[in-house]
């Protein structure tokens, strides 16, 4: 990537960001919105992540991208020193103003005015902490290495960003709004006709303007997301091991116990987290409603299951195996394998939202606003709830 293109997409998202500063979540508001936004941070590192926060207690923590500081303020908090760098001076001077009130040791914390890639020190950090920054950049994987190499050996990345499949209905999003938009304050007009309810939601969630929310999903011309093989490309070229990450992509099929030789490494087969992004690309409802559809097929298989397992558990010199008996067991087992099918409410849903997605595309090609407004109005899956997952976080680490 050429260094004139990474400087002009550096240039474009800092105008962007400058016209509206998208991570203002607390600092326009009462101390009150800060509790709670650091409670909810506390459940994202400690029940999520498996990263609790006395992880940050006496460590050096540097922020990449950092913005207004409020993703970095509870880390303080916590116990972390840090180095802030971020390229808006709009943002940085948010920054400081959210270190003054929320920590008692500002004079500790330090910040510096610079893009990713123009930042210079001979300092390394425990932690490194970049989210929600490079997607926005020309170079994300360069920037990914840069980021990485601020690392101490056996300290730890914490990198997040939207998904590449995750965020496949935002980008038909965004391909509606500019095929009726090319200035923001049109951008702006058409976003809010099109998808107030998806603005209303993530209002009502995170509690920024609503300008800011349009800016950072649809005004801001760099989004460039990663899929999880792409980034766990970055952890190998960086010398990085997967610890966790939300939402989680590693399926169930993992059996070795810890003396196990030689270790299997996640992140050795790339496509691991395919199914998973299948998923976030249609996420609408909350897990608490769409998992047990998903899994519903489990119950008459482990059923089955338990049967053939209980029938020879605890066996013993006096136990009464009758063979006839445990080889049925064992044929119904494997029938119940044959119609075990867990793909199948995934296949409908998946089925119906790209349905519904072709008819988009059709209506858009006809040029009228009026007429894609009211199929968007009327869509069962695309565009509904959650609009796919919007983000995700990892945690890795840099061997000793």
């Amino acid at each position: 990537m050429s260094s004139g293109k990474v400087k002009q997409v550096e240039q474009s998202v800092l105008e962007t960001f400058k016209a509206e500063i998208p991570s203002r979540y607390f600092s326009d508001k009462t101390e009150k919105e800060y509790e709670v936004y650091k409670a909810n941070a506390a459940y994202l590192y400690r029940d999520l992540l498996k990263f609790p926060p006395q992880m940050f207690n006496g460590r050096a923590l540097i922020d990449f991208g950092a913005g207004t500081g409020e993703n970095t303020v509870y880390l303080a908090s916590w116990g972390a020193t840090c180095t802030l760098v971020e390229m808006n001076d709009s943002a940085q001077a948010i920054s400081k103003d959210v270190f003054r009130k929320y920590t008692a040791n500002f004079d500790e914390h330090r910040f510096f005015l610079s893009s990713i890639f123009d930042y210079q020190s001979a300092d390394r950090y425990d932690i490194v902490h970049c989210r929600g920054v490079l997607s926005h950049t020309a170079d994300k994987e360069g920037a990914f290495s840069k980021i990485a190499s601020f690392l101490k050996p056996g300290g730890y990345l914490i990198f997040g960003d939207p998904n590449k499949a995750g965020g496949f209905q935002n980008m038909l999003q965004r391909y509606v709004i500019y095929k009726f938009a090319k200035t923001w304050d049109k951008m702006v007009d058409v976003s809010e006709l099109l998808f107030k309810d998806d603005i209303d939601r993530s209002q009502k969630f995170v509690n920024r303007t609503r300008r800011a929310i349009i800016f950072d999903r649809w005004v801001v011309q760099s989004q460039n997301d990663p899929s999880v093989a792409e980034v766990l490309r970055w952890f190998d070229n960086n010398e990085l091991v997967l610890y966790s990450s939300t939402p989680g992509f590693l399926l169930p099929v993992m059996g070795d116990s810890m003396h196990h030789m030689p270790k299997f490494e996640p992140q050795s087969f790339k496509d691991i987290g395919v199914l998973s992004e299948a998923v976030w690309m249609m996420q609408n409802a909350s897990d608490s409603e769409e998992v047990p559809k998903i899994l519903r097929p489990l119950t008459a298989f482990a059923e089955t299951q338990f049967r053939l397992a209980q029938y020879v558990s605890n066996c013993n010199v006096e136990s009464d195996i009758q063979t006839g008996a445990l080889k049925q067991k064992i044929d119904d087992y494997v029938d119940a394998w044959k119609h075990l099918d867990l793909t199948e409410h995934l296949v409908t849903r998946m089925t119906a939202l790209m349905a519904e997605a072709k008819a988009l595309l059709d209506r858009v090609e006809s040029g009228n606003l009026d007429e894609v407004r009211t199929y968007i109005a009327g869509t069962t899956h695309l565009f509904r709830g959650a609009v796919g997952n919007r983000h995700m976080d990892y945690v890795c680490y840099k061997r000793s």
